[in-house]
């Protein structure tokens, strides 16, 4: 691909119109000084400073920021927040961004999702989690479902996304986003489920070589090659009725469909990497890339540079 190719795909993101639902947080950094010589009054324990506070978007929300950074206007979430102080930041992130959230409820028996990260002396240490016994009612969870079936007329395409060990679509409620799905032809959708890939119908579900591993109950190779993941992938592939996106870190991106497969080698990057939030990356690359209408081999080739750009 020439930069006039990628210039071209980039000038139809725009009026790509997608939405995201799932697991929202929002992720917490500050500076932690932990030896400050100073006492609580009240307790007598020691006194730590923390400085520095700066919250950004994570889970699902990380998603959603590379959507933002790849040019796509209309976005739409959808999902819960609590009432609380965390769900009026991610509120305020998300509107920073522009992002529709009018089927983003406020849910009362609902702590907002939150990935507290102190650090010191430049480096992260035990993270503090919020969220983590979240549990919604069915009642709750079909006012979800209707908000997003009343959005998905309005949609090209819809990502789906599933992180954390109490979800917002655990694998009991599965079926019935499978239902919508199946109704709604001209929508494209793409997963991202770290524990129930197994569960989606009739999406494209991007997975890496371990999560595809897990789900076929199969050992992981220490280096798993293009012929495992092709071998791998075809089997899963046929079980979910529908695409399989699988990345293979530095060896690159996989796609596979009924038509066959396609793929893109990793690229050759110096000093140090940070992998993190890279699936995201690839995600978001391929969401737009569908809404945009883009061929398999140029998506795989955006995605990947994306994905090395962050």
């Amino acid at each position: 691909m020439t930069g006039s190719d990628i210039k071209a795909i980039f000038g139809r993101f725009p009026s790509s119109r997608v939405g995201v639902i799932g697991d929202f947080a929002v992720d917490l950094y500050f500076d932690l000084k932990t030896k400050t010589g100073e006492s609580s009054i009240e307790t007598g324990l020691d006194v730590f400073w923390g400085s520095r506070p700066r919250a950004s978007l994570g889970a699902a929300g990380n998603v959603v920021q590379n959507l933002a950074a790849l040019g796509i206007a209309n976005i739409h979430v959808i999902g819960c927040i609590g009432d609380d102080l965390f769900g009026r930041e991610m509120q305020h992130l998300f509107s920073t961004l522009g992002v529709d959230t009018t089927y983003l409820q406020v849910v009362s028996a609902w702590d907002t999702c939150l990935y507290t990260k102190p650090t010191v002396n430049d480096q992260e240490t035990n993270r503090i989690d919020f969220g983590t016994g979240n549990c919604l009612t069915d009642e709750q969870f079909e006012s979800i479902l209707a908000g997003l079936e009343l959005l998905l007329p309005n949609l090209d395409v819809l990502i789906i996304n599933q992180q954390f060990a109490n979800p917002l679509l655990p694998v009991g409620r599965m079926q019935l986003l499978n239902n919508l799905i199946s109704r709604f032809p001209n929508v494209r959708f793409l997963a991202d489920m770290r524990d129930t890939g197994t569960q989606v119908y009739g999406s494209t579900l991007k997975v890496n070589t371990a999560e595809l591993a897990r789900f076929l109950t199969v050992p992981h190779p220490s280096h798993p090659d293009l012929d495992w993941c092709i071998q791998q992938g075809t089997t899963f592939q046929k079980r979910l009725n529908g695409p399989l996106l699988i990345t293979r870190g530095p060896a690159g991106i996989l796609f596979l469909d009924d038509t066959g497969y396609h793929t893109v080698d990793g690229l050759m990057l110096t000093g140090p990497l940070d992998t993190v939030g890279a699936g995201d990356t690839v995600v978001a690359t391929w969401a737009a890339c569908l809404g945009a209408g883009t061929a398999p081999q140029e998506a795989l080739l955006l995605a990947n540079l994306a994905a090395a750009v962050t």
